[in-house]
């Protein structure tokens, strides 16, 4: 039977659609291995035991699954997930009196123990590492470890810590500065991943051009331009990918974050689009050579174009400094304006780094919870808030974009006031002014009944 491996990685994901011719409707993610359509299993028995164990243990008995760690919940109970079709419940101590006390309160039989021991780690050990892991991590200086790690998260029974460069002196440094603990596993590339590809600079009469052909090799971002010359708007996103020429002559991917907003940019006849692609240069030590910048377009006629640019990296600073801006051809896009220099009340949709509420996003949802006044909702009711976190951190601007109950829209911007500072949004190395957005759930009094 192949076991569902449940992901709870503390990352954000964001839908945005943009039209370049301007926040983005925002969720917390959580990343499954999802089964097949054919292979998609009836966990229905499982969810009513689930259901059972939240009204029984749960601090809020409407909110279903959130039991694991409450007070009220037995502290011989660690964990939950299914495997298949069948609910598996993670117990320490006496499983057969777990059993019967957990077959007595869900009133069914239909689940698995699994019996915890020093070497498995269950749900509720792990929530608490992540926990202190997000603190340290919020806590550390910028730095290379810093930009090195893409994201991480909880799997069954381990803490899975994704590297750009998953190298024996980056697992060090995490174990030194950050954890240490059997409970961690780490991924990423450890060896250069060769990758011959090639792709075009031109198509369609659409372009793709470095803004400079030479960086210095410790520039710790690449700008391109896109320009649509064609007759059909063309459609892009946020994602792309470098390679390097090796001393071999073969050419190999650079090592980057892989984790992208999920974005439709659309690109009009006429108009264009910067496109700014960070090089890492702390987590890779770029050396002097050939690269290229891969980026892939949709043409409305649903045609995708692998666009291409070439540019160097010196080690001759100097020349680096003067290098003029790459020359577009007035023809090719006759209304194309070079993008305006940001300021300091620039405010940025969308940055590599999104700010992060001070233990992301579960700690925000907990904040929000925990501040609340329901009295005024006589049913679940959603305030969506959309607010500019400032490079300070601070967050600023409230606004309502969206709510089911106007009369809530107070008490939802009330909450922006009392939140403590944010970690700041970060765009190729620098703190940005952006935008964010979360729902705040109302939930009705519980009124007690005689």
């Amino acid at each position: 039977m192949k076991t569902v491996r449940f992901y709870c990685f503390w990352v954000i994901g964001f839908l945005l659609v943009v039209s370049c011719t301007g926040k983005p409707a925002q969720r917390e993610t959580t990343a499954f291995e999802q089964p097949s359509q054919e292979q998609i299993p009836d966990q229905s028995e499982g969810w009513k035991i689930i259901e059972a164990l939240s009204k029984a243990y749960g601090d809020d008995p409407s909110s279903i699954g959130d039991f694991i760690g409450s007070p009220r919940c037995p502290d011989f109970l660690e964990g939950r997930y299914f495997d298949g079709n069948t609910l598996v419940l993670q117990v320490r101590g006496d499983t057969l009196r777990a059993r019967k006390i957990l077959e007595e309160v869900s009133g069914s039989k239909a689940f698995r123990i699994e019996m915890m021991t020093d070497s498995i780690f269950s749900e509720k050990q792990l929530k608490d590492l992540l926990d202190e892991l997000n603190r340290r991590y919020n806590a550390l200086p910028e730095g290379k470890l810093k930009a090195n790690m893409m994201m991480w998260g909880s799997t069954l029974h381990f803490i899975e810590v994704t590297f750009i460069r998953n190298t024996p002196e980056a697992r060090a440094e995490f174990s030194r500065l950050l954890m240490d603990s059997p409970a961690i596993r780490f991924s990423g590339p450890e060896e250069p991943i060769r990758n011959n590809v090639t792709g075009v600079s031109e198509a369609h009469g659409i372009s793709l051009y470095p803004e400079y052909i030479v960086y210095a090799d410790t520039a710790s971002a690449a700008s391109f331009i896109l320009l649509n010359g064609s007759n059909e708007a063309i459609t892009c996103g946020e994602h792309y990918f470098i390679t390097y020429e090796g001393k071999d002559g073969q050419w190999y991917e650079l090592p980057i974050n892989t984790f992208a907003v999920d974005i439709a940019y659309y690109v009009a006849p006429g108009s264009s689009r910067q496109f700014v692609a960070r090089l890492y240069p702390e987590v890779n030590s770029n050396a002097s050579g050939r690269y290229r910048f891969f980026y892939e377009v949709s043409l409305e006629s649903r045609e995708n174009i692998r666009m291409m640019a070439e540019f160097r990296l010196t080690n001759n600073y100097e020349k680096a400094k003067r290098a003029e801006k790459t020359p577009i051809p007035k023809t090719t896009v006759k209304n194309y304006v070079e993008a305006p220099k940001e300021d300091e009340q620039t405010v940025y949709q969308v940055v590599e780094e999104m700010p992060e509420f001070p233990g992301g996003m579960p700690a925000l949802m907990k904040f929000i919870r925990k501040n609340l006044r329901h009295d005024k909702a006589e049913k679940k009711e959603r305030v969506i808030i959309q607010i500019v976190v400032d490079k300070k951190g601070n967050a600023t601007n409230p606004v309502v974009l969206r709510s089911t109950n106007p009369t809530l829209n107070e008490e939802a911007l009330r909450i922006v006031s009392l939140m403590p500072k944010w970690k700041p949004g970060r765009q190729a190395g620098n703190n940005r002014n952006v935008k964010f957005v979360f729902p705040v759930a109302f939930k009705p009094s519980v009124q007690s009944t005689n």
